[in-house]
């Protein structure tokens, strides 16, 4: 009987170390699922529930471990991603943003000159979480890859633990989660070194790029009615739903587009309208794939991808489930359809014969060709793709992913050297003069790529007029060339580009759908004449717009440096007619407004549309900023500090907190 007692005892307790004492990492017994049969084959039970996690990692590498730390992190990262969607149903939708060569507004929220590597980790329950990997803690890829399964299970319906690796078993991750305090100390100690520093020149840096000057006006479209368009199955746009944008997001031979969008928002089902036109034209690129998620059905989703209510209209694009880049603007089908082939083409193009590189000066690329010639394209000439010049190149053409054209060729004997290329203007080459670094670049980039004289009849960007540091000149004619060749040689002057932007609007084209891209198209102007009370026999009109008044010229005869000397004022001894004053009230809406609402007409359909007061003319803020460039800083300052939590969308969890500690 005793031994029986005994016995018993021995069995109770092998049976209790049995269950109890198996170590949490071990992972040798977890296999992963082969196909979806094995899947079902498990216990209801013990079938994990399918969520989503988003993750952001951020670092700043000082030295040579730092750097073999955040390539080992960003490796198990995506390891992870894969084995925990096909073993747990989590799907992770990561983003690395590499702070030490600067661009990312969300740097500034973290340390701006020591080491860091910081893992944010955000889930549509327990919101956003910022997570230190400490390099000297994780001395091994198994101890960073328990750290990075200890972060994500705080955010995770169930612990991810036992999911590590075998290799994971004997060891121990460490990870901490910063407080608001930790992240409000970051921001003091980077305010102590911005104030420190002497007060920066205001940038000027151009922020739109060739495709993006007339974008519409996103406040008028928030006042037209559209009904919501119909998305069958079958359709070349795709709808989405959780699992199978997970499944697409995967695809490795696919460019994946999608656009999140709301049915109670204008601009969404706008964007949508023209998002399913885009679809359509691009049916028969196999290469990509255009698909949308309804946020009003797809909430969890939407919430898990970081989605908020102004992005509702935003799409991203993917390719082996890494997000690459996203558009936040609306213009027309074209302009989504230009976006995806650029995206899908690459950050940029290797040419290895010396006639595709004459082509490509020309503006004449592969892959573009129906396109015709491309406004601007950026050549670069370097030695190696190893060479210091080149890694500062490939890191800007990742920089403006989808918004310009970059080419470039190895000669190994020949000198670096950067010139952008613009076959439709009078200065048809800007060579670059500087020593590679970001800052430098992308301003030869931006400011070179776009024309000298905008081309208003086509519509125009808000920002590019409302918010302007300069005033704008504009010339209004019926295809007269002698006015016109005045007013672009004007134009080109640098004396006169520092202090003015300059437009035109040629009225002798009619504005067409079927129209290059590249040649000249003309809105109604009826509008716009009412609204500075003259008539349309005024042209050739020259007009000046300051940030209170408009002083416009009828019929004017010779465009001369004088007039822009004398404030758009006609000399005493000359016979022209005087300049035709127009007050600027912040009651009334702007008499460019009337341009923007054309062209939305033109697009959508005439509507009824009573225009709103905007804001007139001002110079550009301090902090101005622009909503395509995102989390990038285009100051290029990379020690520079400041401005809101921005950047990136889990942070604004934590915003509050961040108020209080500060």
């Amino acid at each position: 009987m005793l031994f029986l007692d005994r016995f018993g005892i021995v069995l109770i307790v092998s049976g209790f170390l049995t269950i109890f004492c198996q170590c949490p990492y071990k992972h040798s017994q977890t296999q992963p699922l082969e196909n979806d049969e094995e899947e079902n084959a498990n216990p209801p039970g013990l079938k994990p529930e399918a969520h989503f996690v988003q993750t952001t990692f951020i670092h700043r590498d000082k030295s040579d471990d730092d750097f073999k730390f955040t390539q080992i992190t960003i490796d198990l990262i995506n390891t992870l991603r894969q084995r925990l969607k096909v073993q747990t149903k989590v799907t992770i939708d990561n983003e690395n943003i590499d702070c030490e060569d600067g661009g990312f507004v969300t740097c500034k929220e973290y340390p701006l000159t020591e080491a860091y590597h910081f893992f944010i980790v955000e889930d549509p329950t327990n919101g956003a979480a910022v997570y230190s990997l400490d390099r000297q803690h994780n001395t091994s890829p198994e101890k960073i890859e328990l750290a990075l399964l200890d972060a994500l299970s705080r955010h995770s319906k169930h612990s991810l633990m036992p999911y590590a690796s075998e290799k994971c078993e004997h060891e121990v991750g460490f990870v901490r989660e910063l407080t608001p305090k930790d992240l409000a100390k970051f921001m003091r100690e980077n305010q102590k070194t911005s104030a420190n520093t002497a007060k920066a020149s205001p940038s000027s840096i151009y922020t739109r790029s060739p495709t993006e000057l007339n974008l519409i006006n996103e406040q008028i479209i928030e006042m037209r009615v559209l009904e919501e368009p119909k998305i069958e199955v079958d359709d070349a746009l795709k709808p989405f739903s959780g699992d199978e944008l997970n499944n697409a997001l995967e695809n490795e031979e696919k460019y994946v587009f999608v656009l999140f969008w709301t049915r109670v928002n204008s601009p969404s089902l706008h964007a949508l309208h023209l998002w399913k036109q885009a679809a359509e034209k691009l049916s028969k690129n196999e290469n990509v794939l255009l698909g949308s998620v309804g946020c009003h059905d797809e909430g969890d989703v939407c919430r898990a991808f970081g989605i908020t209510h102004h992005d509702k209209h935003t799409i991203f694009a993917y390719k082996n489930g890494q997000k690459l880049t996203a558009q936040f603007n609306i213009r027309d089908a074209e302009f989504y359809v230009e976006w995806v082939r650029m995206v899908a083409a690459g950050p940029m193009l290797k040419v290895e014969t010396e006639e595709k590189l004459k082509d490509a000066r020309k503006g004449f690329l592969d892959g573009f060709l129906d396109m015709g010639q491309r406004t601007a394209v950026t050549v670069g000439i370097f030695q190696s793709e190893v060479s210091k010049e080149f890694k500062s190149f490939n890191k800007i053409a990742t920089i403006l992913y989808g918004r310009y054209h970059f080419v470039y060729s190895i000669k190994s004997m020949a000198p670096p050297s950067l010139t952008t290329f613009r076959p439709y203007e009078k200065m048809r080459r800007l060579d670059y003069n500087g020593d590679f670094d970001i800052p430098s670049l992308i301003k030869h980039i931006t400011q070179g790529s776009n024309p000298t004289v905008l081309n208003l009849g086509e519509g125009f960007t808000s920002d590019i007029v409302y918010h302007s540091p300069k005033d704008l000149i504009l010339l209004i004619h019926n295809e007269d060339r002698d006015r016109k060749t005045e007013f672009f040689d004007l134009a080109a002057k640098k004396e006169n580009s520092i202090h003015y932007n300059f437009g035109h609007i040629d009225r002798h084209v009619p504005f067409s759908f079927f129209l290059s891209s590249f040649l000249a198209a003309t809105l109604k102007l009826d509008k716009f004449f009412n609204a500075i009370e003259l008539n349309i026999d005024a042209v050739p009109l020259l007009c000046l717009f300051t940030s209170k008044q408009a002083r416009c010229l009828k019929n004017v005869k010779k465009i001369t440096q004088k007039i822009f000397e004398n404030g758009f004022e006609n000399e005493k001894e000359e016979k022209e007619e005087e300049a035709i004053i127009i007050e600027l009230s912040h009651k009334k809406p702007h008499p460019l407004k009337t341009i923007q609402l054309e062209h939305i007409n033109s697009i959508f359909g005439e509507q009824d549309i009573e225009l709103l007061p905007d804001p007139i003319i001002a110079k550009l803020p301090q902090n101005y900023g622009h909503q395509n460039v995102h989390s990038w800083d285009f100051a290029g300052d990379k020690e520079s500090a400041g401005g809101a939590a921005g950047g990136c969308p889990m942070m604004a969890h934590l915003n509050p907190q961040l108020k209080d500690e500060l």
